[in-house]
């Protein structure tokens, strides 16, 4: 094992000309959060499901730069332009000390819980902000990083020649931007998380589940007429509301070029009202993403 992880350390830049555009599993999101609140995001940027088992896919830490990444095998099925959210396995609300649990907001948003027991030499899960983290196919390929292999940053990673030094991979939730459509599949001799990342603030978790992406780009012939309804449409007061044929777990406002202007998780709801922000006048999609995972689609004019 330690002789197949170092030959995919030596291997990635040979590796790395192979990644497409839209084409494979990247991270979406990570989060370091206080205490065990600890999330991973994959997004599929493809339009046919993945299915994590099949393709042999694996992530994991390099812990404090030793070079060799741990790694642990992930199953599941990502939807296509889905998700697939991987949290630390600490569920007892009993706990203390290295078991307390992970707060019930990011429990609520996972679909795969991983590495409940901490082993020094095998807990690839149990990232602090200055682990690399590298996600992989089929044992040897890499297909994503955040932060450097074979490099201790000391408490984590920082913008380079940022002068208030603010750790960007140490209490921090880093959200993949719109435009990047694939992983890091070359070690970077240098790593600046401000390049492909926005960072939001310390266990924030409401952006966990769903991710915009440039690969998933809407076009006018693809929308689904049916599963929801909303009134009124055009918009021209600022708010209007959906009704659903089933619960609903979210939504998100995208504009025709695919930009994201606006989205929010739910709680169960079959009819929400939505207050528009920055919305001008215009045509926008409305994607609506069901509790049972299914999604539909329809266009909203604002006025």
């Amino acid at each position: 094992m330690k002789k197949g992880l170092l030959a995919l350390a030596v291997s990635v830049a040979s590796l790395a000309a192979s990644a497409q555009n839209c084409a494979d599993v990247f991270i979406s999101e990570y989060v370091e959060g206080t205490e065990n609140n600890k999330a991973i995001e994959l997004y599929n940027p493809t339009a046919s499901p993945i299915d994590l088992g099949a393709g042999n896919y694996s992530m994991g830490r390099d812990r404090d730069g030793a070079g060799v990444p741990m790694l642990l095998p992930i199953t599941g099925i990502i939807p296509a332009y889905g998700t697939r959210v991987f949290v630390l396995d600490k569920r007892n609300p009993d706990g203390t000390g290295n078991e307390v649990p992970v707060w019930a907001d990011l429990q609520a948003v996972a679909d795969t819980f991983v590495n409940p027991i901490y082993v020094q030499s095998n807990s690839p899960f149990y990232f602090n902000g200055d682990d690399a983290f590298v996600l992989v196919k089929g044992g040897t390929t890499i297909l994503d990083i955040i932060g450097k292999i074979g490099e201790d940053p000391g408490s984590g990673w920082s913008q380079p020649g940022d002068p208030n030094t603010r750790w960007w991979t140490v209490d921090n939730t880093l959200v993949r931007k719109y435009d990047i459509q694939k992983g890091v599949g070359t070690n970077p001799s240098v790593f600046d998380p401000s390049l492909e990342w926005d960072s939001i603030p310390v266990n924030t978790f409401d952006s966990l589940g769903f991710h915009k992406c440039a690969c998933g780009m809407i076009s006018v012939n693809e929308i689904e007429n049916y599963g929801f309804s909303m009134f009124p449409n055009p918009v021209r007061n600022g708010e209007f509301v959906i009704n659903g044929d089933k619960e609903i777990a979210s939504y998100q406002l995208v504009a025709m070029n695919g930009m994201l202007v606006q989205q929010e998780k739910l709680t169960f709801a079959k009819s929400h009202r939505i207050l528009l922000g920055s919305a001008s006048k215009g045509v926008y999609i409305l994607e609506i993403t069901f509790t049972d995972g299914t999604r539909s689609r329809r266009r909203l004019m604002v006025d």
